[in-house]
C-alpha cells in the first residue's frame, strides 16, 4: 500500500503551500514558516522519532529557496508537483519506518528524499550563492549543516548501535563537502551544474559509508563507484556551459 491518508494530506498542504508563494510573494515568509513547522511536528509525529522530522523540514526549506530561482511558471508548476511526491515519500518513509526500521521500501524512499533535499539546497544554496554574492563561508556553512543532519538521519535508521560512530562519520562526510564546494566556488558553472556534481560525489561517500556499515564495503565495490560516477561528472562537465548561470 503506496497511499496513506496522513502524509498525503500534508503533502497537499505543501502543494498548496508553495502554490500561495508563487501567487502571493508577500506571502513567501508567512507559508514557509507554516511548512516548516508542519514539518517538524508532522515529520516526528508520523514516524516516532525526531529523526524522521530532519528530512521533511530540510527538504521544505530546500524547495523554498530553490522554487526562489526558477522563474518560468511552467517550470514552477512542474517542480512543485515533483517536490511535493517527493515530499510525500519523505513522510511516507518515516511511517514505514517508524513502524519496521528494516523496511528496505521505506529505505529507498528516505534516500530518494534524502537526495532530493541534498540536490535542493546544494544547487539552490550555490544560486542565492551567485545571484546577491554572499560570504563564501555561508555557503559552507550550509553545506555541512545540510550534509551533517541529512546524512545523520539516515545512517541512524541503519545503524542503531553507535550513535558516537554515526555522528562522527556524517561530520567526516559532512567536512569533506564543505572542502569540495570551497574548491567548486572557482569553477565556471552554474547553480545547477553545481549541484549535480555536488550531489554525485557526494553519493560515493555515502554508499562508502553505508557499505561499510552494512558490511559491504569492499575494493570491488569502491573501484565500480569512481569509475561509474566519474564518467558520470565527465559527461556533466563535457555538457555543461563553461561559465556561472545565476
Amino acid at each position: 500500500m503506496f497511499l496513506k491518508f496522513r502524509p498525503l494530506l500534508y503533502s497537499l498542504i505543501f502543494l498548496l503551500g508553495l502554490e500561495a508563494m508563487i501567487s502571493r510573494p508577500d506571502f513567501v515568509f508567512g507559508a514557509s514558516l507554516i511548512l516548516l513547522l508542519i514539518s517538524f511536528f508532522e515529520g516526528k509525529k508520523i514516524g516516532g522519532k525526531w529523526i524522521f522530522a530532519i528530512l521533511p523540514v530540510f527538504f521544505t526549506l530546500s524547495s523554498v529557496v530553490l522554487l526562489y530561482l526558477i522563474t518560468l511558471p511552467f517550470e514552477q508548476q512542474i517542480f512543485i508537483f515533483i517536490s511535493s511526491l517527493m515530499y510525500y515519500l519523505s513522510l511516507f518513509g518515516a511511517f514505514r519506518l517508524g513502524v519496521y526500521d528494516g523496511d528496505k521500501t521505506a529505505r529507498a524512499m528516505n534516500m530518494a528524499a534524502a537526495s532530493a533535499t541534498i540536490f535542493f539546497m546544494f544547487s539552490g544554496a550555490y544560486g542565492i550563492y551567485l545571484n546577491f554574492l554572499i560570504p563564501v563561508y555561508y555557503l559552507m556553512l550550509t553545506y555541512l549543516i545540510t550534509t551533517l543532519l541529512i546524512s545523520y538521519q539516515y545512517f541512524a535508521i541503519i545503524k542503531k548501535e553507535s550513535q558516537a560512530t554515526i555522528w562522527i562519520y556524517s561530520f567526516l562526510l559532512a567536512l569533506i563537502m564543505v572542502e569540495l564546494i570551497w574548491t567548486m566556488n572557482f569553477w565556471p558553472f552554474g547553480y545547477l551544474t553545481t549541484g549535480v556534481i555536488a550531489l554525485t560525489l557526494y553519493y560515493i561517500l555515502w554508499d562508502l559509508v553505508q557499505s561499510h556499515f552494512l558490511n559491504l564495503l569492499s575494493r570491488k565495490r569502491v573501484v565500480a563507484n569512481m569509475v561509474v560516477f566519474s564518467i558520470l561528472i565527465t559527461l556533466v562537465l563535457i555538457s555543461s556551459k563553461w561559465f556561472p548561470i545565476i
